[in-house]
């Protein structure tokens, strides 16, 4: 009996210690940051006009940049059907080859509003790329 107990104990302190664990993890993991330039994007439109797939490619001024992402902007319905992303990525550390590069990133939406017609996607500097839904 007291060998449950004592087994049961341990399995919630290790269940608090790993919950914990992946809070830390979350709150310090890097933060991407909006790239300054998008060279190009793609938005294809699922046969069933069900799925959109948002691709873009951006440059990047070193190697080494990591987790490529292109994210929804949320907020209001845009009124001319042009729906904006950004593009961001996670900045290296530490010594990085010095040569012009690119990251890729790539978004699935589910189910997109009827009233779509382009999607935007945002640079920091020469980024902005609008293409329209194909």
């Amino acid at each position: 009996m007291l060998r449950t107990l004592f087994a049961a104990a341990l399995a919630v302190a290790a269940a608090g210690l790993a919950s914990s664990v992946t809070a830390d993890d979350k709150k310090d993991a890097p933060k991407g940051e909006v790239l300054k330039v998008v060279i190009s994007a793609t938005a294809e439109l699922s046969a069933d006009k069900k799925k959109l797939t948002v691709t873009a490619v951006g440059q990047v001024n070193t190697g080494g940049w990591t987790g490529a992402k292109l994210t929804p902007k949320v907020g209001q319905k845009p009124k001319d059907g042009v729906y904006v992303y950004e593009l961001t990525a996670v900045r290296p550390d530490g010594i990085v080859t010095q040569v012009i590069s690119k990251v890729k990133a790539e978004h699935v939406w589910e189910n997109p509003p009827a009233d779509l017609k382009a999607v935007k996607i945002l640079g920091a500097d020469k980024g902005a790329k609008t293409v329209e839904v194909k």
